[in-house]
């Protein structure tokens, strides 16, 4: 299992998983495109055996600043300082995979630190549909806390309710 930064060539594949693991809610190649060239977003691939099996995409925002597809953040405590939004996560295995799919999750923290960025949160619906894999849980074992709650504006007329899961560490 290889741990690397995607390409523009990787969005097929990218695009395939998540459509595969979230149906019409799964991102398409344009966001891909955007997330690539966006200067404050970085996306991760697993690569396993030559082939694309998950990734992730984060963002670094500031400490008062929430994602432009979000509102009505509720935290039991503020942030200190920038923070780290996983705005997706997608592995074949969707959560089943502790092991592999934790290995993920820290080399997103990894790259994070190197940034000097030790806080790193998660929004997570309510109603996930990986509630069966145990997603919530699978956060939880990598350290992440719910810490409130967030509202996902996943179109103009559709408000999707998540808990906001967090972790802060040393840098």
């Amino acid at each position: 299992m290889k741990i690397r930064i995607a390409q523009k060539n990787d969005i097929p594949d990218l695009v395939s998983i998540d459509r595969r693991a979230y149906g019409k809610y799964g991102a398409d190649e344009k966001y891909f495109i955007q997330k690539l060239s966006s200067p404050n977003t970085r996306i991760l691939a697993v690569e396993n055996k030559g082939k694309i099996t998950g990734f992730a995409v984060f963002e670094i925002l500031n400490k008062d600043e929430i994602p432009k597809d979000f509102t009505d953040l509720k935290l039991n405590k503020q942030f200190e300082n920038s923070w780290l939004h996983i705005i997706a996560f997608t592995t074949e295995t969707n959560f089943l995979d502790i092991n592999s799919d934790s290995k993920l999750v820290t080399a997103i923290e990894d790259m994070a630190k190197n940034m000097g960025v030790a806080t790193f949160c998660i929004p997570l619906n309510i109603d996930h549909p990986f509630t069966k894999n145990d997603v919530f849980s699978f956060w939880k074992k990598n350290g992440y806390e719910n810490v409130g709650t967030i509202k996902w504006i996943a179109s103009p007329r559709e408000l999707i309710n998540c808990y906001f899961y967090k972790k802060t560490t040393s840098v």
